[in-house]
């Protein structure tokens, strides 16, 4: 829907969801969860019937391309801001002026709010009542997507997939011709979210006009309230944690499996769970929790002294911030001055480094942190110390465990994103936590993590019997459930 709304065709809108399905097949192998919905949206939109398309529905004509998606992104896809901006590859704040854009230019077009609102529920319904011969070429659309996403050709107009060989040296040439007009149009799509500039004077023949010299600009001072309020505050405070979160998936591998790694380092396997953190490892800030959320005062005046003396400029807007966005202002609070006034400048230093880079760097660079803040500390303490053993081998030896590791299963490899508890039995899992919001995620990989293997493998066994309303219904009785009697749940569920 969010497709054929935003190119105005059907048929373009089958052929630009058939190849972005079969990209994210492929790109999903190698990315971690947490970086899939982004990961998916992003190829969609970076379809060329999505860039040069027309939307045939009325409220949405009068609008751009880029100011439409920017729309449709939080009308059909029901992102927030952070993960749309996410999407598109641009800052926050250029997200919401795209935005702004599109509801200026509705306006403009004598269409209302609640002409707007009334779209958003029209198109839901849509989402919702698709005709059956629809949503059954979208399931062949999904099955070859999973089944075949390495194969080279999906066919608009059929929706189906041939395998070919490797292309000849023609064939290539002409598939990097395709790649440079792709990133073409991409450019031409991101420029159609920059307001519209009259013609300089004495440009109207439309001659090149030269550049004034660049002429740097020293950034502003950061104040303690910027400095704690930056949404990556938690990643650029452990820079040793960048690393292993880039490697996790190879690390919680290792860590399942400790006899590959004590074979390479010539010694016999110790067990997995006595793997301690090295000395001198920057932990960094840890996302706080439910109890840390629900203690956070919703009055300013209510903080303790170091927080609302560090925090003193959010004091008028507090009140309107989310519990989980209080609680982590106030955790970086105390990181903050926990710190040495060395640690304060190399902090910000990293900080100023990090917001020079371009906007879908960070974005690619979060993913990994974002399922490394995933896992419980011991995990985290655990892959540390595998991660200080692995760079002890020689050069030969690690490349010996990353064949290895690379020789596994694509479907494998990217389960491990989820640690080294989960990793080796959410295979059997995953239908259980499909299409779990990514808030929900969270207790519900803790839920899983507290089964002992064996009950995780019966579980499996009993989500593949059920439908997914009742795999939804179990989830939600496990979860409602004391820890103490999941297993017991499981084993009797496991024998109807």
């Amino acid at each position: 829907m969010f497709a054929h709304v935003q190119c105005g065709d059907e048929t373009a809108a089958q052929a630009a969801l058939a190849r972005a399905m079969a990209g994210f097949g492929r790109q999903a192998a190698t990315s971690p969860l947490s970086a899939w919905p982004a990961d998916f949206w992003a190829g969609l939109l970076a379809q060329p019937e999505l860039v040069g398309g027309a939307s045939e529905v009325p409220e949405l004509a009068p609008l751009g391309q880029g100011p439409r998606a920017a729309l449709l992104l939080r009308m059909v896809a029901g992102l927030d801001f952070v993960h749309a901006a996410r999407v598109l590859g641009v800052e926050e704040a250029t997200y919401r002026y795209a935005l702004q854009r599109a509801l200026q230019q509705a306006g403009e077009a004598g269409i209302s709010y609640a002409a707007l609102s009334g779209l958003r529920e029209r198109l839901h319904r849509q989402v919702k009542t698709l005709p059956p011969a629809r949503t059954a070429a979208l399931e062949r659309l999904r099955e070859q997507a999973l089944t075949a996403a390495s194969a080279p050709v999906i066919d608009a107009a059929t929706a189906t997939t041939d395998a070919a060989d490797a292309p000849p040296p023609r064939a290539r040439a002409l598939l990097w011709l395709l790649w440079v007009l792709l990133a073409a149009v991409l450019v031409a799509f991101a420029a159609t979210f920059l307001p519209d500039r009259p013609t300089p004077a004495g440009q109207a023949n439309g001659l090149p006009e030269e550049l004034p010299p660049e002429t740097p600009v020293p950034l502003p001072a950061r104040g303690d309230a910027e400095v704690l309020g930056h949404p990556d505050y938690a990643q650029l405070a452990a820079p040793d944690a960048g690393p292993v979160a880039a490697e996790l998936p190879l690390l919680s591998w290792l860590a399942a499996n400790p006899e590959r790694l004590a074979r390479a380092e010539g010694g016999a396997a110790a067990p997995a769970d006595h793997e301690a953190a090295p000395a001198g490892f920057d932990a960094g800030v840890a996302p706080p929790s439910a109890a840390a959320i629900a203690a956070a005062p919703a009055a300013f005046a209510d903080l303790a002294e170091t927080p609302r003396r560090l925090l003193a400029p959010l004091a008028e807007g507090w009140p309107r911030l989310e519990p989980a966005t209080r609680a982590r202002l106030i955790a970086n609070a105390g990181h903050w001055q926990a710190l040495d006034a060395a640690g304060r400048d190399a902090l910000k230093t990293r900080m100023d480094a990090w917001d020079a880079l371009p906007a879908p760097e960070r974005a690619q660079r979060r993913a990994p942190f974002a399922a490394w803040l995933r896992l419980p500390p011991r995990e985290q303490a655990q892959l540390r110390g595998i991660a200080s053993r692995f760079r002890a081998l020689p050069d030969a030896e690690r490349q010996v465990l990353r064949a290895e590791f690379d020789a596994l299963p694509a479907e494998a490899r990217r389960d491990w994103w989820l640690g080294p508890t989960l990793g080796g039995d959410f295979a059997g899992l995953q239908p259980l936590v499909a299409f779990v919001a990514d808030d929900d995620l969270g207790p519900v990989l803790a839920m899983l993590r507290g089964l002992p293997s064996p009950a995780r493998r019966d579980l499996a066994e009993v989500s593949r019997r059920l439908s997914a309303g009742e795999r939804e219904a179990l989830r939600d009785e496990l979860l409602a459930a004391p820890a103490e009697n999941r297993e017991a749940l499981i084993r009797g569920r496991l024998g109807r």
